[in-house]
């Protein structure tokens, strides 16, 4: 039997994604393909950084643990930073570790599938760009308009203005 680990991330935790769905989808997989799985790490943020910590931690686990492979319902649940992906397919290389994605076939012990990770990798970060891109389309409309007068000033700015 292979051991995995499961990564899980959603990007907000206001009820519009699930994160136990991924969980669950990757759990019935394993089931389903005779994986064992020995650990889940998971996250609610943002992918467009690697500073979060249940990734910080699978990637501690999987330096420690050599022979563990890594299951994900999909690659852009990993990052969405382009740099950052390409850090993360060379240390998935260097450690040997076997990547499983339930949405996409990824081989990157294989010329093509690298090919393949790395358009994927563009594509996450174009969304991000393009969702930042259009974010200040409607903020700047807003702002036009009038709807919009910014974020609220928190208490520490407002302490130290008074200072």
């Amino acid at each position: 039997m292979n051991n995995f680990v499961i990564y899980a991330r959603i990007s907000t935790n206001r009820g519009e994604q699930n994160i136990n769905q991924q969980i669950e989808h990757c759990k019935k997989y394993a089931l389903r393909n005779d994986l064992n799985i020995v650990k889940v790490f998971k996250d609610e943020m943002s992918g467009k950084t690697s500073q979060r910590r249940g990734y910080e931690r699978l990637m501690i686990y999987l330096e420690a643990n050599i022979g563990v492979g890594l299951l994900v319902q999909d690659t852009d649940r990993l990052t969405r930073n382009f740099y950052d992906g390409v850090a993360l397919e060379k240390f998935l290389m260097k450690n040997k570790i076997k990547l499983t994605s339930l949405s996409e076939v990824i081989d990157l012990q294989s010329s093509n599938g690298r090919f393949m990770f790395r358009i994927k990798l563009a594509m996450n970060n174009f969304y991000l760009e393009n969702l930042h891109d259009k974010i200040k389309i409607g903020v700047a409309r807003a702002k036009a308009e009038g709807k919009y007068k910014g974020r609220k000033k928190c208490a520490v700015v407002k302490t130290i203005r008074n200072m």
